[in-house]
Parts: structure tokens; C-alpha cells; sequence
């Protein structure tokens, strides 16, 4: 009942709703013929593309004069201006089904560089806004943002930039294509300038843009509250104005942030009233997508059922009339299908159906990176059945397809390569691949911290413009103030100085909430984020040494690196957090712990406590075995020790800060012989009396091994019949 009232309410507010005006077809001359195919182009675009294609051919029908043939009662002759609205109108519709090829085909003809006049420059503009970066490599958004900033130049000193509001639509299109290259600082700057030019201004659909691009820029800096503030104010200005597209895109903009926030209810809410938003229009495109994006989120909510209806809803409204979103559902049916933990034998064989051929309509397609998500997803479900020969092979050809691309899918496609000749016997194949998949992970972990960081710098520029805005604020008010105080000088004399003195106080003790914040983050920066040990480089050498001899003893903890994927997200965390807390509850005081890497610690000790390296690494080990066995994990470490000073005869020879070096040459051979001996291992490095220390005087990772091949560093290990092989003296 609930549905169908909503559904009701939609058909009545579209039957009255139009929009105000278009984005991307601002100041556009439209012909009168095709302006009610140019107000219902979102709701009904099949309709708008069969009006505006006749009306266009009859354009093209119309007589033209050839030289000296014009009739005598046309005295004068004026150079006629091409008006290209209806082919951008066109284009328009076109884009709303998704076609994007005959949309290009309209506008790349139109497309001028550089775009000066309002009428090349809305072409430019729809390019940019409204046709994907995947569907036309031949404009990278790069190379978009440059022409869009330099069609603003252009516009500066004209009058009907301002009147249509044109290059406030370019700076939300800016933002647009910034934020899809991560260029965080052009998109805030772009949507600052907008919010500034439409400060006093009516156009309330472009404040209603203005916030729901707003949304995308705080959720990309990971400011969740913030973005999800100005998505509802978008949401709520696009309802109130009946703005189809702009409340389609934020319902589903909300839906996926809540999605990413594994809320699933919320997320059903919104994609649910996406559904039946557009469930009224003809706009068969956009419904079958929301379709999709509801079913994708029933199955992760585990409503298996519920989600296999609503695809084969999506199916039959694209069956015949849209291949690439046929496709989607084919490739969404196998997932579902797959994912379901009851008939496993009938459900796999519908999901290998699905996906074969899903598999086959996006390789006619030419869209590599899904054909190759659908040989991935065929590939596991030919694990899950024991059929580890044809799984390799469809991995291979994942491998093929992928080359150097789509580095997501290729992690995986290792990984499963590993688990498939692991399954087969083939262990030499199996740890191949396991260190391709682990070398992979690595490289795309890094390029995710970079982002990371990218991020965290955007919201320190953030802060810093808020207070500057502030201040500047501030100011203004002061200049209004003095301004005004001669009106009545015993009444406003009175109010300023009361509004001074508070106005004082207030910023003094914001300015003071500030410092205290930083000082808090700080310190919260100092220590790891979910174990909260203290950071290696935070550590100061020259406290952990007061004369008396240490070890240094670098652990890695294998559990460590792939936590998320065995334990979830929320588990990972919380036994990050238990591991920590134990660390410090079972070690004494005289040992030092920090986290060097997220899946390595240093322990560094007084050796008077543990007596020898042996004795040390055996009380790590079973510290280990102990809290893997309380969380059902694999508790076996590698620990590499080095004793502090490594040279007694000079003790200062080897600078504390230079150990960390060396004891990763430790943990390097303890590690091997983990590996070799599948079992808690480790590795101590110790020189020779009376070494020269002029040996040591460089980089130690080098030395060491040199030390090692010389025989003047010697080794003792928990293992001592396992050869190691030593990357320098090997070559």
C-alpha cells in the first residue's frame, strides 16, 4: 500500500512538473515546435528525439537560394547564425538513454577549439557533463577541464555570460570533472566561486546543484556528515522544484554513500524511491538502472529472492532495446544466483548461465574490463565445483584480457590462480601466483594511501579557508558596524563595544577549542589508528638507550595482512585493538613496543630482562600463539633480533636509529625459514669481537650481508639446518 501511494504522488507531481530551465542547454534558442519536447526530454526522451529528428529533416527539406536568385522584396541580407539547439537538444535526449555514440556523433561535429561564443561552448559543455569519460577517449576529462577554464576566460567581459548564468555552469562542470581526477583543490575552488557569484541571487535549481555537487566533494574527502547535509538539502530543493534528474541522481548518490556505510535499510530507502521516482516516466533507461542498483542491494542485504525479481524486471524492459544494460543484467543475475547458499548445484549452473552470457554480449560490446569481471566470476564458480583445469584456464585469459589494466581484477585473478594449483597440487605454480596477488595488493595499497593523503590535505586546506572566511567575515562585520555607529552614538557606541568584547571571547575560545583539536590529533597521528601502539618513527632514539644493553626485535605477524578479508572490517578492527591492549598488558615496562608497518612490530627490551635473544624471541612467540588461539587465527611470527650495541668494543660505532636496518636483515632470514618450516621462526644476528667499526660505516642492509658472507656476523636461529638464501651475497 505504501508503494503504491508513493507511486501514485509521483504520477501527479510529473503530470505538473516541468523544470525551470536546463543546465546544460542554459540560454539555448529553442524553437517553439520542439519546447515541449525540450520540457518532457528527461521523462519521455524516445518522445523527444522522434519530435526533434522531424522537425530537424524539415529544416533540411527547406529551399535554399542559390546566388542571385534571392526575391526582390528582400531588400537587405543579414549573415545568418546557425542556431545548433536542436542538435544539441538532440543530443540531449540521446544521452538520456545512455546512447552516448549517436549523442558524440551530433556534438563532435559542433565542437569548436577553443569555445568562445555561448552556443559552442553549451556544446562543450554537454560533452563534459553529460557524456562519461569511458565514452569518449578521444576528450580525456584533463583535457575538458583546460577547454572549460578557457572558454571562462573568454567570457570574462561579456554581459550574457552573467544573464544565463553559463560560466556558473561551467564551474559546477569543472567540479564535476575535477572530482572524477581526485583534483580536490580545483573542485573546491570551483565550487566556492559558484556559491559566491549565486550568493544573492534566485536561481534556486543551481543552488540545488551547487549542493548536490557539494555532497560529492565532501564525501570524496571522506567529510560523511557534511555529505550527507548537503545531499538532502539537494534532495529536498530537487522534490520541491520537480527536478526529475537532478532527485534521481541524488537518491542514488545517498543510496550509495549508505551503501559504502554497509546501512543497508537506509540504502534501500532511497534507491527504492529512485524506483519509483522514475517508475512513471518513459524513460526505460533510467528505470531499468534503478532497477539494477535496487537488486544489487537486496542481494547484499542477503533478500535473495527479492533481488532476482527486481532484475528480471530490469530485464524485460531492456531485452530488446538496450544491449549494455542487458548486459549489466546478465552479469547481476549470475552474481545473484552465485551468491546464494541454498541449491548449489541448480543456482551455480543458472549463474554459469548468466554469466556466459553476459560474457558474450560484452565482448561484442568491446567493454574488456566487464567481459573480463564476467570470466573472473566464472572462474570461482568452476572453483567452487572442483574444476580447477578450467578455472586456470579461464584465469589465464583473465591475466590475457587485463594486461596491465584493471589491477583490481587482477589481484583477484592471482589470488585465485594461487587457491586453483593449490587445489591441484601444483605448489610451486600456487606460490608463484600467491606472490604475484601479494605484489599486486602492495602496489594498489599504495596507491590507495597516496589518495589517502591527497584527501587528509584537502581537509587541512578546508579548515584553513573556514577560518579565513571567518576572519574575513569578521572584518565586514566590524566595517558595517563603524559604518552605522553614527545613526546613534549612546545606543551604538554601547552595542559595539558589547559585541566586540563578545564577539572577542568567542573567537578566543574557538581559537583555543582549535589548538586544543590539533594538539589532540596529533598525538592521535603519533600512534597506529587501530592498535593505538606507538609509531616507530614517533620513537626517540636516545631515551631507549641509558647505557644499559638492549634488544631490538622486529616481528612480523603474518594474521596481519590479510585481517579484513578473514575477519571483516568491524572484527579486524576490534582485534587490532584487543592486540594492542594485550601487548602492553604482557610486556613489562623495559620493553618498548611501536608498529613499523601494519603487519610489523619492534620490540625493544633491556637484556637483563630476558637473559638471551633466544629466551626473548621464545616469550614473543608464545605471547602470539596465545592471542591467535583466543580469535581462531594462525599464530605463527617471524622475529628478527639484533642486539644493542652490535659492537661492544665501540659502543657508539652503530647509532640506535641505524638498528632498525640491520633487524630487518634478522627478520628477513627468519622469515624464509617460516616459510620453509610453515611454524613460528626466528633469527639473531651478532659480530664478532673486535671488529673494525669502520666496516659498518654505511648502508647496514648491505654490510650485514657482506658481514655475514666474511663470517665476521654470525647467526643463531630457532632452525639451525634451514639454509638462507641472502639477496646480496646470492647475486
Amino acid at each position: 500500500m505504501r508503494l503504491f501511494s508513493r507511486v501514485l504522488f509521483s504520477c501527479l507531481l510529473l503530470s505538473v512538473s516541468h523544470p525551470l530551465w536546463s543546465l546544460e542547454l542554459s540560454g539555448a534558442l529553442i524553437p517553439a515546435s520542439i519546447k515541449e519536447s525540450y520540457k518532457t526530454r528527461q521523462l519521455e526522451p524516445l518522445n523527444c528525439i522522434n519530435s526533434v529528428t522531424k522537425f530537424m529533416n524539415k529544416v533540411e527539406a527547406l529551399p535554399t537560394y542559390a546566388e542571385g536568385t534571392m526575391p526582390k522584396n528582400r531588400l537587405t541580407s543579414t549573415k545568418r547564425i546557425p542556431n545548433h539547439a536542436p542538435s544539441q537538444l538532440l543530443a540531449s535526449c540521446y544521452t538520456e538513454l545512455a546512447d552516448y555514440e549517436n549523442s558524440l556523433a551530433l556534438l563532435i561535429p559542433l565542437l569548436k577549439t577553443p569555445s568562445i561564443t555561448p552556443d559552442e561552448i553549451r556544446t562543450l559543455n554537454i560533452i563534459a557533463s553529460e557524456i562519461p569519460e569511458s565514452e569518449r577517449p578521444q576528450l580525456s576529462n584533463e583535457a575538458l577541464i583546460k577547454m572549460l577554464l578557457n572558454s571562462i576566460e573568454s567570457m570574462k567581459d561579456k554581459k550574457h555570460a552573467n544573464k544565463s548564468n553559463l560560466v556558473d555552469i561551467l564551474h559546477l562542470t569543472i567540479a564535476k570533472l575535477a572530482l572524477a581526477t581526485h583534483q580536490y583543490q580545483l573542485a573546491n575552488e570551483s565550487l566556492s566561486q559558484v556559491k559566491k557569484n549565486i550568493k544573492n541571487t534566485k536561481h534556486k535549481e543551481l543552488v540545488a546543484w551547487l549542493a548536490y555537487y557539494y555532497g560529492h566533494y565532501y564525501d570524496q574527502i571522506n567529510q560523511q556528515q557534511l555529505a550527507i547535509s548537503n545531499f538532502q538539502t539537494a534532495n529536498e530543493m530537487a522534490d520541491q522544484l520537480q527536478l526529475i534528474k537532478l532527485s534521481s541522481l541524488v537518491k542514488e548518490s545517498l543510496s550509495n554513500l549508505y551503501q559504502q556505510k554497509h546501512r543497508y535499510t537506509q540504502a534501500m530507502d532511497f534507491a527504492s524511491q529512485r524506483v519509483e521516482l522514475l517508475l512513471p516516466t518513459d524513460n526505460y533507461v533510467q528505470q531499468a538502472d534503478s532497477l539494477l542498483k535496487f537488486a544489487i542491494l537486496k542481494r547484499q542485504n542477503k533478500e535473495y529472492n527479492q533481488a532476482i525479481i527486481y532484475l528480471f524486471n530490469a530485464f524485460e524492459l531492456v531485452e530488446k532495446k538496450h544491449k549494455m544494460l542487458l548486459a549489466y543484467t546478465y552479469l547481476e543475475l549470475g552474481r545473484t544466483y552465485a551468491s546464494m547458499p541454498y541449491d548449489l548445484k541448480k543456482n551455480t549452473e543458472l549463474a554459469q548461465k548468466y554469466l556466459q552470457n553476459a560474457r558474450h554480449h560484452f565482448q561484442k560490446l568491446h567493454r574488456l574490463e566487464q567481459e573480463t569481471e564476467s570470466t573472473l566470476l566464472l572462474a570461482q564458480l568452476n572453483i567452487r565445483s572442483q574444476d580447477t583445469g578450467l578455472a586456470i584456464l579461464q584465469l589465464e585469459s583473465v591475466l590475457t584480457l587485463a594486461k596491465d589494466r584493471f589491477p583490481e581484477l587482477r589481484v583477484k585473478a592471482f589470488e585465485m590462480l594461487a587457491l586453483s594449483y593449490e587445489l591441484s597440487g601444483d605448489h610451486q605454480q600456487a606460490n608463484f601466483h600467491f606472490k604475484n596477488f601479494h605484489s599486486l595488493q602492495n602496489a594498489i595499497k599504495e596507491k590507495l594511501f597516496a589518495l589517502q593523503q591527497l584527501k587528509i590535505n584537502e581537509q587541512f586546506q578546508l579548515i584553513e579557508q573556514t577560518q579565513q572566511q571567518i576572519q574575513l567575515e569578521t572584518k565586514n562585520n566590524e566595517l558595517l558596524l563603524k559604518n552605522n555607529r553614527f545613526k546613534n552614538i549612546a545606543y551604538i557606541v554601547l552595542a559595539l563595544l558589547g559585541v566586540t568584547v563578545l564577539f572577542t571571547l568567542f573567537i578566543f575560545i574557538r581559537h583555543k577549542k582549535l589548538v586544543i583539536r590539533e594538539q589532540i590529533t596529533r598525538k592521535k597521528w603519533l600512534h597506529h589508528p587501530r592498535t593505538r601502539l606507538i609509531s616507530q618513527q614517533a620513537q626517540e632514539y636516545d631515551q631507549q638507550y641509558q647505557g644499559r644493553p638492549l634488544f631490538y626485535a622486529l616481528v612480523h605477524i603474518p594474521f596481519l595482512s590479510n585481517l579484513n578479508g578473514s575477519k571483516g572490517l568491524f572484527s579486524a578492527e576490534k582485534i587490532e585493538l584487543a592486540l594492542g591492549q594485550e601487548l602492553k598488558t604482557n610486556f613489562s615496562q623495559h620493553t618498548q613496543i611501536s608498529q613499523v608497518r601494519d603487519n610489523q612490530l619492534l620490540f625493544i627490551a633491556e637484556q637483563e630482562h630476558h637473559g638471551e635473544a633466544k629466551k626473548f624471541a621464545q616469550d614473543i612467540e608464545h605471547f602470539f600463539q596465545i592471542f591467535s588461539e583466543n580469535y581462531d587465527l594462525d599464530g605463527s611470527v617471524s622475529t628478527g633480533i639484533v642486539a644493542f650495541p652490535f659492537l661492544n668494543n665501540v659502543t657508539r660505532a652503530i647509532a640506535p636509529e641505524r638498528m632498525l636496518n640491520i633487524t630487518c636483515l634478522a627478520l628477513f632470514g627468519a622469515c624464509q625459514i617460516r616459510e620453509i618450516v610453515h611454524e613460528s621462526s626466528w633469527l639473531e644476528l651478532y659480530a664478532i669481537e673486535k671488529i673494525q667499526p669502520a666496516f659498518f660505516d654505511g648502508d647496514l642492509w648491505l654490510l650485514g650481508q657482506a658481514g655475514i658472507d666474511k663470517g665476521i656476523v654470525k647467526l643463531k636461529t630457532s632452525h639451525p639446518n634451514i639454509p638462507i638464501t641472502w639477496p646480496e651475497i646470492s647475486r
